[in-house]
């Protein structure tokens, strides 16, 4: 082997011995890791002592959508009705005044829920539109 070559620096753990290379093992003790920092926020009391106080941690409810019907002149007012029942648990005289509101008005709210069961509300109602053979249109608003 040439010595002319500049020598490459190994690890702490590895040390060139001759010909072979002799691990050294490191310490049994498992690695300390940082202190964590304190869940409370000191704050000095009236006799110079150190209080610490607790935040409680707020998570905002989930934004609510609004599951909106729109009218059309080929939905029978019965499949509406049904439509109201099934998937957004209306009792029968609800579920009328809501397709009522719906056929005056031309549209009316459904039912107001987080963002994702507003959209599988909305695509169940598709399904079932299409599926029965009727344009009937339901979308979802920020309410």
């Amino acid at each position: 082997m040439c010595d002319d070559r500049p020598r490459r620096a190994y690890p702490a753990t590895v040390q060139p011995q001759g010909n072979s290379i002799e691990w050294l093992m490191p310490d049994d003790r498992p690695p300390s890791l940082p202190p964590k920092p304190p869940a409370t926020t000191p704050r000095r009391g009236s006799a110079g002592a150190v209080v610490a106080e607790r935040r409680v941690a707020r998570t905002r409810p989930p934004a609510l959508y609004q599951v909106v019907m729109l009218n059309d002149d080929y939905t029978p007012m019965e499949f509406v009705v049904m439509v109201l029942q099934h998937y957004f648990q209306r009792d029968i005289d609800t579920a009328t005044h809501i397709m009522l509101k719906i056929h005056h008005e031309g549209r009316g709210v459904c039912g107001i829920y987080p963002r994702d069961i507003a959209a599988t509300k909305v695509e169940l109602v598709l399904a079932a539109a299409r599926r029965d053979g009727h344009p009937l249109q339901c979308i979802m608003e920020a309410a």
